[in-house]
């Protein structure tokens, strides 16, 4: 049922919520994303924001989006102070929300309001100039009022399950369907929600650990991650910057990063991601080496003998001719090197749920290569870990961490893709990669592992997507706490992490970030995390 200036519902005033800004005068809420597809414009004018969306290709679209926390039984809202230029259907302009549990879109057209979800239509002059939009939800309620009045009582119509997995819990704005065409003007957008539950940046206690987050600073503007190695007289690496002082300033430098390693003579190899079939079981990768500290490089090639190793299909559809390496080299006690890598062997079949059939993305194992020549051949020597039943897509993207008395601990991703979170696992070795302990699972999520070991003795890795974490061992990794998350928003949710000065980390990741303009920044950027043991 339609109602025009009627009594608004008694929960609508009843909030103790404050009102806070999604985007007004060219700022943004700190923790603001978006999608920001090719063919679109957005520009900030006298007026407000202008967003603009002509594109029907797929990928078209440009929607501005907000992790609130909303809490189903306490309510939200989202309220637009907009002018709609053009709407061709539904998603073309319009005001999201989701709490988790449901979802709804309000499409504004020049003539007309549609509820997209509730499949209600609601005749109004939207064209006509600057208009108030809310919408105000509350368990299965859904409220729709314009400059002050309200235009649809949706009691009982709030129904639609939210999308993705976990659900979605967001409010946003702009243009969000590659179908659907829009232009508005948006000269401010507020929300009300919870969103005060959502985890702070404080780190969850871990007893006998102080852990102190510090400043951010940009590395690489515009790039997207790179990752961070370590000479061994403490210089940094990332990306082709290079930092003197412990990460503070940067200048250009070598491009290496987490699949390097330096022998005590100074040397540097970097072994490459991908490899490619020579014969049966026989594998080649290109081996970076370098003598002078990375100012000059040259090219061989690695051949790495794996029998039963096969290639296969990356998460991004594409073949690859052999089992992929990852981003860990280390030394074993006797001085050999060992090198984490994942793919398929010719018996691993289980397709992973998250990519279409018909890539034919089958769940991964993750072995580890020894190489006793510097790395110029290597052979296959264990599986640290495989099990189709474990996680979306078996175990991958590996890092390996040494410990004094030879221990080695294997981190390894077992989710991540198609916005799909599984634990992040832990196995051991004690007798320098020959055999590993059965995996554990150390952490609720994490793609990208990356570890350290300080001069405290504090072992910490970093983990992503959602988000960006960092976690923390003082028993040698038999127990994980302190459980973090230093860096929200859109990214890749890859990270690695170095000691640059007793008791100080320096953590790297890419960051974007919303300009005045509604464009989208990025940057690789690192941050300092102060840890002290008591």
């Amino acid at each position: 049922m339609l109602l025009f200036a009627v009594a608004l519902p008694a929960w609508l005033g009843a909030t103790d919520q404050p009102w806070r800004v999604f985007h007004e005068d060219g700022e943004w809420a700190a923790e603001a994303s978006g999608w920001v597809g090719a063919g679109t414009h957005s520009e900030r004018t006298d007026a407000g924001l202008l967003v603009r969306d002509p594109s029907t290709e797929k990928g078209s679209g440009r929607m501005y989006l907000l992790n609130w926390g909303a809490v189903p039984e306490r309510g939200a809202a989202i309220e637009a102070r907009v002018r709609v230029i053009a709407c061709s259907e539904a998603w073309g302009v319009c005001l999201l929300v989701a709490d988790g549990v449901h979802e709804e879109c309000l499409t504004i057209y020049p003539d007309r309001l549609q509820l997209v979800n509730a499949k209600v239509v609601v005749p109004f002059k939207a064209a006509n100039g600057f208009h108030t939009y809310r919408l105000a939800i509350k368990n299965e309620d859904v409220m729709l009022l314009v400059d002050g009045k309200l235009l649809y009582d949706g009691s009982g119509k709030f129904l639609r399950r939210a999308v993705s997995d976990p659900p979605r819990n967001q409010c946003g704005f702009g243009s969000g369907a590659s179908a659907a065409t829009g232009e508005a003007v948006w000269e401010w957008v507020k929300y009300q929600s919870d969103q005060h539950v959502v985890e702070s940046e404080s780190a969850t206690a871990i007893e006998g650990l102080t852990v102190a987050f510090g400043e951010t600073v940009e590395i690489i503007p515009g790039a997207t991650y790179k990752s961070l190695f370590r000479f061994r007289d403490g210089r940094l690496a990332v990306g082709g910057q290079r930092s003197n002082d412990g990460g503070a300033t940067w200048v250009p430098g070598p491009d290496l990063g987490t699949h390097f390693y330096q022998f005590e003579d100074g040397e540097l190899i970097g072994l490459s991601f991908r490899t490619t079939r020579v014969s049966n079981g026989v594998f080649e990768a290109p081996l970076i080496r370098s003598t002078d500290g990375g100012k000059t490089v040259s090219s061989l090639t690695a051949r790495l003998n794996i029998p039963e190793g096969t290639g296969g299909t990356g998460d991004d559809g594409k073949r690859y001719g052999g089992p992929l390496v990852d981003h860990a080299v280390v030394r074993c006690r006797d001085g050999s090197l060992l090198a984490a890598m994942y793919g398929y062997f010719k018996t691993d079949t289980v397709l992973c749920p998250t990519f279409p059939p018909e890539w034919r993305v089958y769940k991964y194992r993750t072995f580890v290569v020894r190489s006793t020549d510097r790395g110029r051949t290597w052979d296959y020597l264990a599986t640290v870990a495989y099990d189709p039943e474990i996680g979306l897509e078996s175990f991958c993207e590996a890092d390996l961490l040494t410990l004094p008395d030879g221990d080695i601990l294997c981190f390894m991703r077992t989710g991540g893709s198609g916005g799909k979170r599984t634990p992040l696992y832990l196995s051991v070795s004690r007798d320098d990669g020959k055999s590993w302990e059965p995996p554990r699972p150390i952490a609720d999520r994490g793609v990208w592992p990356s570890a350290c070991r300080m001069a405290n003795g504090v072992l910490v890795v970093t983990y992503g997507r959602p988000d960006n974490w960092v976690a923390f061992s003082l028993d040698n990794g038999a127990t994980w706490g302190g459980h973090t998350r230093f860096a929200r928003g859109e990214s890749s949710n890859y990270n690695s992490i170095a000691e640059v000065a007793p008791g100080t980390l320096l953590v790297v990741y890419d960051l974007r970030s919303l300009r005045a303009d509604g464009s989208m920044a990025r940057a690789t950027v690192g941050r300092f995390v102060t840890v002290t043991r008591d």
